[in-house]
């Protein structure tokens, strides 16, 4: 697509930035399940404010909607993924889908394999990318160095709209989303999910829009209050795992928080 950064704009840009010779490709969608709206190739590297500066300066078209109001950002689920230095990412979900298809092949009861395969079918379709780990709201980015570092290569920035919807995932009956209230706890999106013989029930993983990782304790003994923001995802554990699935759970978290709304 035609891009309107301007060639004073980025050599201006240029000096400031260490001497990295590279072509950074920036691909700017309002969801990661869309095919992007935009994209901009850059002689050199650039750095993360300029991303999400020109991101929102060329995206307004796609970001407007009803009664001729802009959509505004929903900042906590914005996220940029480095979308070329994804070969570790792609082996941890071959090894998951290995792992979730050997449990089915072990197991006897048909409806629980239709549950593995269809949250299998789901990680297959997640568009995930190495999370630059860091808030990308331009007022915070302008005054925190740290979050204005150097980026070279191919990235996806994501600015999506506010979503009205959770998702539910792993040791679960009922894969999918569900309508986000903001009065409901884990438990109440997990009682509808229903849970599998073989879920972890003591605990939820709450991965928030922004990638943060938190652990619930749920049970009586233990249960904690937490948010769950709109856009999050709940995973439940799958406990009583054989010695060879140890690692099923945690990576299944690795791809959850590496990708976007």
């Amino acid at each position: 697509m035609r891009s309107y950064i301007t060639p004073l704009a980025l050599l201006v840009s240029s000096l400031f930035l260490p001497n990295v010779e590279a072509n950074t490709q920036l691909s700017v969608s309002t969801s990661a399940s869309n095919p992007p709206q935009l994209q901009i190739t850059y002689p050199s590297a650039i750095r993360v404010g300029q991303a999400v500066q020109d991101g929102l300066t060329q995206l307004p078209l796609y970001n407007q909607v009803t009664k001729n109001e802009a959509i505004p950002i929903y900042w906590l689920g914005a996220a940029l993924l480095d979308t070329k230095n994804t070969a570790a990412l792609e082996v941890t979900r071959q090894q998951v889908l290995q792992q979730l298809a050997t449990m089915g092949e072990q197991a006897d009861n048909a409806n629980y394999i239709a549950n593995l395969a269809k949250f299998a079918q789901f990680l297959r379709n997640v568009k995930i990318g190495q999370r630059v780990n860091q808030p990308l709201d331009l007022d915070l980015i302008r005054i925190t160095d740290a979050y204005n570092p150097v980026i070279d290569g191919d990235f996806l920035l994501v600015l999506p709209p506010r979503p009205t919807t959770i998702t539910v995932v792993g040791a679960v009956a009922q894969t999918g989303e569900q309508v986000w209230q903001s009065r409901a706890s884990s438990k109440d999106y997990l009682t509808r999910a229903g849970l599998l013989d073989n879920a972890g029930d003591s605990f939820v993983w709450i991965i928030q829009p922004d990638g943060k990782v938190i652990k619930q304790p749920i049970a009586y003994w233990n249960h904690q209050a937490q948010d769950i923001a709109p856009g999050a995802i709940l995973f439940v554990e799958f406990s009583a795992l054989f010695n060879d699935h140890a690692k099923l759970n945690n990576n299944i978290i690795e791809l959850l928080k590496n990708r976007a709304l």
